[in-house]
């Protein structure tokens, strides 16, 4: 089946370690995909409008944001879902008996932290995403939430899904992107559901899409797919899920891969 469709996640993925990409390389790439008719769409923890904000130089991509809770296109603006009051509320109430967390509120624009959390996580915050605001409790936000960021010490980090995921059930999924790190995402609200609602706009079918990913937040979007590639610095269990494997983020593995099956 031909390829109509490309989308891939963005840190440890498409791009290396520091945050960047070949933009040379994959100028280039983009114009032969859009001569074949290729949907290129970036699918990330992100928020969507900082992905439109990131990628200016292409302002036909489509953006799928907060871990597939946000779909984004020039054209139709930005479709979010996002946790009622009472959601948000509970989560924190859940994540209260842990310390050791720094937990981030996710809006479509703007995240909001504590102004007593550690210095080195709120610096973290403002590079990863759009706007940060700070706060004296968390509680006090009244900004729609699409998804909570949490940094845990690595050691816990498989122990604090185990335990959260039954306690939040009903309203949050607890989704890794990492030793160290997890977001709480709304459910249903994930990278593969965002993927198959593109794909409905689109007139596309999950046997026309590849999808790259390195985390277990791109698992849906994995099980979704046609064909679903790993990067070589995924871990094992991504890996396994995966169609195949390519050459890691600091290597360009996504255009590797791209460049060699696609165009």
């Amino acid at each position: 089946m031909t390829i109509k469709l490309i989308a891939t996640d963005m840190d440890g993925t498409f791009l290396d370690n520091h945050g960047e990409y070949d933009h040379a390389r994959f100028n280039k790439d983009y114009a032969a995909l859009q001569q074949q008719g290729v949907q290129f769409v970036i699918a990330s923890g992100h928020q969507a409008l900082e992905l439109a904000d990131f990628f200016t130089d292409y302002p036909d991509m489509w953006m799928i944001g907060g871990n597939g809770a946000e779909l984004w296109h020039k054209t139709t603006g930005l479709d979010a879902t996002t946790f009622s009051v009472a959601a948000t509320e509970r989560i924190l109430d859940a994540l209260a008996p842990y310390p050791e967390l720094q937990v981030a509120l996710c809006g479509t624009r703007t995240v909001h932290v504590l102004k007593n959390a550690d210095p080195d996580f709120v610096a973290n915050m403002r590079d990863y995403y759009y706007e940060l605001a700070t706060c004296a409790d968390l509680y006090d936000v009244t900004d729609p939430v699409v998804k909570f960021d949490v940094i845990c010490p690595p050691t816990i980090t498989d122990q604090l899904v185990y335990e959260l995921t039954p306690k939040l059930a009903d309203i949050a999924v607890p989704a890794s992107g990492g030793q160290g790190s997890l977001d709480l995402i709304q459910p249903g609200m994930h990278k593969g559901r965002a993927l198959k609602q593109l794909g409905q706009r689109l007139g596309i079918q999950a046997d026309e899409m590849l999808v790259f990913g390195d985390g277990t937040n791109d698992l849906e979007m994995f099980h979704y797919a046609q064909t679903a590639v790993a990067m070589e610095n995924a871990p094992a269990n991504v890996q396994a899920n995966a169609t195949t494997v390519t050459g890691p983020n600091t290597a360009n593995g996504v255009l590797e891969y791209i460049e060699k099956y696609v165009l």
